[in-house]
């Protein structure tokens, strides 16, 4: 067993874990946080729109953050960089029950988010650069699943603990500060931060124009989750389903996240991760629409739900690991960034969309918004693939 954390034959499997435990240490503080800083925020404002505006503010530090990541890289060992990020956002979360006031909170909330996507572009690039080639989508689909589980795991902390108390809060600076741990105790290989050249706005534009298939998956799945947690319950209560049936309809969606990004990922390496991400559109483009058909059934409906959100997971794994097959070494930074971003912009622009779809159209503008996101795609990269054959 000592072997394991010493052994210089296993530091690729360190650096793994390490990495792995950076994505279910934030899953858990955002599962706990959300929940607690809106419902927060209500209390003190009685405002829907001051919440969705501060987690509007989490989603826009991903579009500030990701293009400056290559940059960043460069200024310290990765390592170093990922404990930095990690304390910095406990420090910060303490600040959250002193300065009790909206604004300072909008400031918190984007400064924290910054700090995620700090830890979230170092450790997926330094997963794509250590893995084996033949594995690499099942290692992210293990990634991908320790940060669902890590925000499942964070919704059952929040729903023991007292939200007008701080406790939480504490709880929460404490799990940043237990991230760090593993990154500085798994001895490995550490990620390797771009070249000069590579660390560039022009690089991540280059990288992003390189591997269309695989950024847009990261633009899609960022839309989808986020309208799965943000606007499936306002779905259930338009179709007229009672608030335990709404709770219901969010654990099918974070169970199907748990449970497919493992095999998908296994899938993608026996087969071809592009193919993969093509027939998990397509999937995902039907089955909100018979979703929308199955209302009146609700074993049927919490079956797709389950489905939707299981199979629209494996966009963000399968997608990264095509990133991987694409580039290597610092060139995965830049590509892994332009990722990043494009998952923000998908988290940022998919809520209001889709919010306007429903006003226009009841609970299927939803369903509709969701199946057109996927469509989008399956027309996108169905087309690139059959300009390529003709080549």
């Amino acid at each position: 067993m000592f072997a394991l954390l010493t052994d210089i034959r296993y530091g690729q499997t360190r650096a793994l874990v390490a990495a792995i435990c950076c994505a279910a240490v934030c899953g858990i503080v955002f599962g706990l946080s959300m929940p607690l800083i809106s419902l927060r925020l209500e209390y003190m404002t009685g405002s829907g729109l001051v919440v969705g505006l501060n987690g509007a503010a989490a989603a826009l530090s991903t579009l500030v953050m990701a293009p400056v990541m290559p940059r960043i890289m460069r200024l310290a060992k990765p390592r170093y960089l990922l404990s930095l990020g990690l304390a910095c956002a406990a420090a910060l979360f303490l600040l959250f029950p002193v300065f009790v006031s909206v604004e300072a909170w909008f400031v918190l909330r984007f400064i924290v988010g910054c700090l995620m996507t700090l830890v979230f572009v170092i450790s997926e690039s330094w997963i794509n650069q250590v893995v084996s080639p033949h594995r690499r989508a099942l290692m992210l689909g293990i990634y991908g699943t320790a940060l669902a589980g890590g925000f499942g795991v964070g919704g059952l902390l929040f729903a023991a603990l007292d939200p007008m108390a701080d406790t939480a809060f504490w709880l929460g600076a404490l799990i940043f500060l237990a991230g760090i741990l593993p990154v500085t105790l798994l001895k490995g290989p550490q990620a390797v931060p771009p070249d000069e050249e590579g660390s560039s706005i022009k690089a991540i534009l280059k990288a992003a124009g390189s591997a269309p298939a695989a950024i847009l998956a990261g633009l899609a799945f960022g839309a989808l989750e986020t309208l799965a947690f943000s606007l499936l319950p306002v779905y259930g209560d338009r179709i007229g389903l009672e608030h335990a049936l709404i709770g219901a309809l969010m654990v099918a969606a974070a169970l199907g996240g748990l449970s497919f990004q493992i095999p998908l990922g296994w899938i993608a390496d026996k087969t071809n991760r592009r193919a993969t991400l093509f027939w998990i559109a397509a999937f995902t483009t039907l089955s909100p629409l018979a979703m929308g058909l199955s209302s009146g059934n609700l074993a049927l409906l919490l079956m797709l739900v389950f489905l939707q959100a299981g199979m629209a997971s494996g966009m963000y794994s399968v997608g990264l690991s095509l990133l991987g097959e694409r580039f290597s070494g610092g060139a995965i930074a830049p590509a892994n960034a332009a990722f990043i971003f494009a998952y923000g912009l998908g988290s940022f622009a998919g809520p209001p969309i889709a919010g306007g779809a429903m006003d226009m159209m009841g609970p299927w503008g939803l369903l509709v918004t969701l199946a057109a996101i996927s469509g989008s795609y399956v027309l996108i990269v169905g087309l690139r693939s059959l300009t390529r054959q003709a080549d």
